[in-house]
């Protein structure tokens, strides 16, 4: 336990250092955004792309890891389905809940992966990024259109909002390069490892900056709800079914892992943009990323 500490401390330092200079720091709102719109543009997805397309994978279980993966979050999703027909939960609010225990923080996985598992770990944590964040944004997009639009979003909506994703993009690619056997060239390798090693950094710094803790006064039942099944039930049944799908060593513990982490800082864009309740997101994103500086380590205690 010391060690995953001690290898996850410098992770929650960054994100506590960016809600400080959020406050006291040179950067206003503006500045901070235009942070936020690099890292997620070009820097994450030049480190994505390095990873996916310059590592070799053909040893690790990759299939079983995004069986279990996505059907951790296909189980928790129908969960909540039943729980939207059993308690009426208002829509704009349940279309936060979901999006808060289905969507996880790219930022904070690769930067916890790195410190744990390394170079392969990361590799690793981009096929999850690969695998999930497709299927989550695509149900955002849907239950958020559903619940709130006129009618439920078209798969063509569906689809170029994932295309429009850099994230996705970044992934595709990626993942072409590897399964053509193209690899990398050296001064490409190069040149998206120095944008890369500024991506996880600046990341983290943007989720503390992005905590809104003014937020909590948000109702504490869905909140808790979303909580939860985020940080305890995903990370639960992806362990669960890790021994039916035949999935162990590094892929198994980075795909716990991976779905342990705190929901995304895009589910509160999502929840703005298409009417769902941004200030219960703004405190469900505020409090998973306090509560996972709890469960997260024991879930890779649990998994290791």
């Amino acid at each position: 336990m010391t060690a995953i500490l001690t290898a996850l401390a410098p992770v929650f330092g960054l994100i506590v250092t960016g809600t400080v200079l959020r406050h006291t720091g040179p950067l206003g709102d503006d500045g901070w955004r235009a942070v936020e719109l690099l890292t997620y543009w070009v820097l994450l997805p030049a480190l994505i792309v390095l990873k996916l397309g310059g590592t070799d994978l053909s040893s690790y279980e990759i299939a079983p890891m995004v069986a279990a993966m996505a059907g951790a979050v296909l189980i928790v999703t129908g969960f909540l389905v039943v729980v939207r027909s059993t308690t009426g939960i208002a829509a704009a609010a349940y279309t936060s809940v979901i999006q808060g225990a289905i969507r996880q923080n790219s930022y904070i996985g690769l930067a916890a992966v790195g410190a744990l598992y390394g170079t392969d770990g990361i590799a690793l944590a981009a096929v999850g990024i690969a695998a999930v964040i497709p299927l989550v944004n695509a149900l955002a997009v849907w239950f958020l259109t559903r619940m709130i639009g006129e009618k439920p979003a078209t798969l063509r909506v569906v689809f170029v909002s994932m295309a429009r994703n850099p994230i996705i993009i970044a992934c595709l690619i990626g993942i072409g390069l590897n399964a053509a056997g193209i690899g990398l060239h050296p001064l490409l390798a190069n040149g998206l490892d120095l944008l890369g090693r500024g991506a996880l950094a600046l990341g983290l710094l943007s989720v503390g900056a992005g905590l809104r803790f003014a937020a909590l006064r948000a109702g504490w039942a869905p909140l808790l709800l979303s909580n939860v099944l985020k940080l305890v039930a995903v990370p639960a049944l992806t362990l669960a079914l890790a021994p039916l799908l035949g999935l162990g060593g590094v892929a198994l513990q980075v795909a716990v892992l991976f779905n342990a982490l705190p929901s995304s800082a895009s589910s509160y864009v999502f929840a703005r943009a298409l009417g769902g309740d941004h200030e219960l997101m703004a405190a469900i994103l505020t409090t998973q990323v306090a509560m996972a500086a709890v469960t997260l380590p024991l879930f890779i205690v649990l998994v290791g």
